[in-house]
């Protein structure tokens, strides 16, 4: 009977904490400050693992994938020296309206989600 009791509990929790992750899925936005001329930055991250640019400059994203805490974003610069690029970022903070991506030194950049 314990033990029963102590499985349907464990199911319990743990679907509640897999309710409760926020997704990656959707459009997240840098908020733009009052001197930028192209309004918001930001990536719109598709289910099916394609990615959009928003405002990004020559920065064309392709495809993006989670591995672990590490949002990998794959794309092509498409300057005067086009060229394929991979973006490995940490993933140090997802809510539902909240992303911040950082690299492995100093640079760390905040999202906000924008409603669809």
């Amino acid at each position: 009977m314990k033990k029963g009791f102590f499985i349907i509990a464990m199911g319990l929790l743990l679907g509640m904490t897999a309710c409760n992750r926020a997704s990656l899925v959707g459009t997240w936005i840098e908020p733009a400050d009052d001197s930028s001329v192209f309004g918001e930055y930001g990536l719109k991250l598709n289910s099916d693992g394609t990615i959009e640019s928003i405002n990004m400059g020559y920065r064309e994203y392709q495809t993006w994938e989670k591995v672990d805490d590490m949002l990998i974003l794959k794309g092509r610069y498409t300057g005067t020296n086009p060229r394929d690029f991979v973006d490995s970022l940490w993933i140090d903070e997802l809510t539902k309206d909240r992303l911040v991506l950082k690299d492995f030194g100093n640079y760390s950049v905040t999202y906000q989600r924008k409603a669809e």
